[in-house]
């Protein structure tokens, strides 16, 4: 598989939702640095941390992801995206409604509009991919991932809706199971399948990893869903009927599976690392193994906050774990390989043999990298001791580190456009 091909879309459709995602997490980080006594406080219903939630996953994460699949879903179909219009028209409508909710939530005003427009554009996604993915013959591992992750986004658009409404109204449901159930849709469901599945396709191709066996990816897929089943089936119960009892260990249930489907990708992606011809592990790369380590510390945490009722430390600490060090770093790694690539085969695939061009691992600045690898883990660590210890003088300091990382990887983005 290659990044792209004759199939993939006007360069401008991946690149507005890439860089809109970079821009998001500067302002992430500056708001940590400038909140960060928002972090020692209970985080449901705040003004603050509801909004910066939002913006890393709707923001961030989602927007990044919803390029990176206007890009890559042509490719991996050998198909035109279906509508380049529908991809275009999807990013401004998107881009609205995550500052209309944003906004919503921070000034304390109902938020089922800017949810409703975010919903809409999310849904126009889901359709222009699944028409570009119809009827493809070929379904393997990595794409089982990616359709999970939409079908679970279409569930968690649908919670979503429900939660901001009964945030304002009342209503006959529990607001609280609804929010729980929603966020275990939109970080495991969405983020966490999709990534996955990412995952799968892209590290083999990078590291040139080949002939390896997928049983435990398999087993880690059926593992994963069925956990997140149980999840789902126990807010469910909860909600709807408060007054049952004895049904913890449907909860505890799910979070035992999720940690077995989270240790039987880790070992999945092992053999895939073993398999590799290229011996050399790139900075990027290692974004991506620093973000299998935290996806293996939130599965942890959430086995945890089943079994002992955590505080709403714990809370945030797992939400910073699995969003921002498995996801984040994730797409942060990726990134450093997805748009050197782009920016090369846009400017000098079609130069190959008429004159000298540069390599495609010369659009990147690599010393930059590495020095980026350890700032965002070293503001992630201190980010999760500030909340762990209740002191917003070390979350302070987490931000400014990781708007430093950030800054520096808008100026290496920025270094791959002018080569």
């Amino acid at each position: 598989m290659r990044l792209a091909t004759d199939k993939s879309p006007k360069l401008t459709v991946p690149y507005r939702y890439l860089f809109t995602g970079i821009g998001v997490l500067v302002i992430l980080s500056t708001a940590i640095v400038l909140k960060a006594e928002a972090f020692t406080v209970p985080p449901y219903g705040s003004t603050v941390l509801l909004p910066l939630t939002h913006l890393l996953t709707l923001g961030w994460i989602t927007m990044t992801i919803v390029g990176a699949m206007f890009q890559l879903v042509p490719v991996i179909t050998e198909k035109d995206l279906y509508s380049e219009t529908i991809a275009k028209m999807v990013f401004y409508i998107y881009l609205a409604g995550i500052a209309w909710l944003v906004y919503s939530f921070a000034v304390s005003k109902p938020s089922e509009i800017g949810a409703g427009i975010v919903s809409i554009a999310l849904i126009l996604f889901i359709i222009d991919s699944f028409m570009t993915m119809r009827g493809m013959k070929v379904a393997d591992l990595a794409v089982w991932y990616v359709v999970a992750g939409m079908c679970f986004l279409c569930l968690t658009l649908l919670t979503g809706s429900f939660a901001a409404y009964g945030m304002h109204h009342i209503v006959t449901y529990n607001s609280f199971d609804l929010l729980f159930l929603h966020i275990a849709l939109a970080g495991i469901g969405w983020v966490c399948f999709v990534v996955i599945g990412f995952s799968l396709r892209l590290i083999p191709m990078f590291i040139l990893s080949h002939g390896y066996k997928e049983s435990y990816g398999w087993a880690s897929f059926v593992t994963l869903i069925f956990g997140l089943v149980f999840v789902i089936l126990y807010f469910l119960l909860h909600m709807l009927i408060p007054q049952i009892k004895g049904i913890h260990w449907i909860e505890l249930s799910g979070g035992f599976l999720m940690l077995i489907g989270i240790i039987s990708y880790i070992l999945q992606m092992r053999i895939i690392y073993k398999q590799r011809t290229r011996h050399h592990i790139e900075p990027a790369i290692w974004f991506s193994i620093c973000a299998t380590g935290y996806l293996f510390v939130s599965g942890v945490a959430g086995v945890w906050m089943i079994m002992f009722r955590h505080s709403f430390r714990i809370d945030i600490a797992y939400v910073i774990t699995g969003l921002f060090g498995f996801a984040g770093m994730y797409i942060i790694g990726m990134m450093h390989k997805i748009v050197p690539f782009l920016q090369w085969y846009n400017k000098y695939s079609s130069k190959i043999g008429l004159e000298k061009v540069p390599k495609t691992k010369d659009m990147i600045n690599e010393p930059l990298t590495w020095i980026q690898l350890f700032v965002f883990n070293a503001g992630l660590i201190a980010l999760l001791a500030g909340v762990i210890s209740n002191m917003a003088i070390i979350i302070t300091i987490s931000g400014a580190i990781l708007l430093i990382g950030s800054t520096m990887f808008v100026w290496n983005m920025i270094t791959v456009l002018r080569r």
